[in-house]
């Protein structure tokens, strides 16, 4: 193939011991022949030319085995090379060769071919660089816009996003007192799953209820010092709070879908981010008016929309938990 190939240290090694035995073997046949003369047939004569013989032959077999090991590996070097040079990228300009084991390029000489096969003879070529990192497109974008109402004040507004699925949380709680004979506070906004609890600070009996949908409970009766009852919030909707005893007692719980809520200023603007882009249903509501829903087609760049809601100014009326108008009671 018209390469030049040096042989390994071991089989130089292995040649000069068996010149030197040749000359070792030499010596002892001199001496044998001078004993000869005196006694041809000797048998101790013929018991060390055997072993003579024995040992060249053992030396020879090693130098044949070690042969064949170095033809094993040069070949297997050879055809590392040709797969490097059949992939190889072509030559610089100039005609200058390519140096061997560079990420430049492939290295094509047995000697580097040897390197990357064998680590203790060479270091290798250094790993290509990672790729950097694709950027994946914007997939959220803001819903903003303003919130208009016919009557009363913006301070009890609330705007959300209520068509994107979102997992109910288990860790919030909420606590609505029932204080002086009012719920504390009298408006809330709770993600879907969160736990409200109600305890009574007063010394007499309330009984919370609300008569549904979402939610349709009755905690019962009880008073101050008692284990206050709770309810977890699963459902998305409106949920309107009385207690069975005092029909002036009223609060209203907002449970929204998923945590893209927020409350409108008081100049009525608003904006939540982090909105999956796509269809959105977007939805006002304040205690003293009906939600009002808007239909935007979000994209990255953001979309606004404008709502006006009819506030009905006050408190609508509505009958105890068994459906009944309210009775007397005495405290």
């Amino acid at each position: 193939m018209g390469m030049r190939v040096s042989l390994p240290p071991a089989i130089i090694a292995l040649v000069g011991v068996v010149s030197t035995s040749g000359g070792a073997v030499a010596a002892p046949r001199q001496a044998i022949a001078g004993r000869a003369g005196a006694a041809a047939s000797s048998p101790e004569v013929a018991r060390l030319e055997a072993e003579i013989k024995e040992q060249r032959d053992l030396l020879i077999q090693s130098m044949q085995i070690e042969q064949q090991h170095y033809d094993l590996l040069l070949r297997l070097i050879q055809s590392l090379s040709q797969s490097s040079a059949a992939t190889a990228a072509p030559a610089p300009a100039g005609g200058a060769p390519a140096r061997a084991g560079t990420a430049d390029a492939p290295a094509t000489d047995p000697n580097s071919a040897r390197a990357l096969l064998i680590p203790s003879m060479g270091t290798g070529v250094a790993p290509m660089p990672d790729p950097p990192p694709r950027k994946v497109p914007d997939r959220i974008g803001s819903v903003s816009g303003k919130i208009t109402v016919s009557a009363g004040k913006l301070d009890d507004v609330y705007v959300y996003v209520q068509n994107v699925h979102g997992p109910a949380t288990r860790s919030r709680t909420l606590e609505i007192a029932q204080r002086d004979k009012q719920f504390v506070p009298s408006v809330a906004v709770v993600q879907r799953g969160t736990r409200v609890t109600f305890p009574n600070y007063d010394a007499i009996y309330h009984n919370v209820f609300s008569s549904g949908p979402p939610h349709a409970f009755d905690l019962g009766s009880y008073r101050a010092g008692d284990t206050p009852r709770a309810v977890e919030m699963s459902t998305p909707g409106v949920v309107e709070l009385y207690c069975n005893m005092h029909a002036k007692m009223h609060a209203s719980v907002l449970v929204v879908p998923n945590a893209l809520w927020t409350r409108v200023s008081s100049d009525g603007s608003f904006q939540i981010n982090n909105v999956p882009i796509g269809v959105r249903k977007v939805v006002a509501w304040s205690p003293r008016s009906r939600p009002v829903e808007q239909t935007v087609d979000l994209g990255p760049t953001g979309a606004s929309v404008s709502i006006h809601l009819n506030a009905d100014g006050g408190d609508r009326p509505h009958n105890n938990k068994y459906g009944m108008p309210y009775g007397s009671y005495k405290e």
